[in-house]
């Protein structure tokens, strides 16, 4: 596994070289997930890859940092619910709407 770098070497990445310090969260990242078991690698995979479009979106360092609290608490936040109140979470449904069709010309 790939060694995290100390706080120093990271500041620097962050201010000289933030591609590489980008292309080492992707690492760490992929990494843990591998460790992870199957079940959950699909979810964990759709989630990071979520949290990678919501990034690209920010303008600086502090917005991200921001974005990435707010994203990961809203996820917290609905586990403590499933898990304080599973049967009101197995009991929820999705209606499926059907989408009109395409008009050919």
């Amino acid at each position: 596994m790939t060694k995290l770098p100390n706080f120093d070497m990271l500041k620097w990445l962050a201010e000289n070289e933030p591609d590489e310090l980008e292309e080492l969260q992707r690492t760490l990242c992929r990494e843990a997930i591998d460790c992870c078991p199957e079940s959950n690698k699909e979810q964990l995979i759709s989630m990071q890859h979520h949290l990678e479009q919501q990034l690209s979106r920010c303008s600086n360092p502090y917005h991200r940092c921001y974005l990435a609290i707010s994203i990961m608490n809203d996820k917290f936040l609905a586990l403590n619910t499933i898990m304080n109140n599973p049967q009101e979470f197995r009991q929820q449904t999705a209606e499926i709407l059907e989408l009109p069709a395409k008009k050919s010309s």
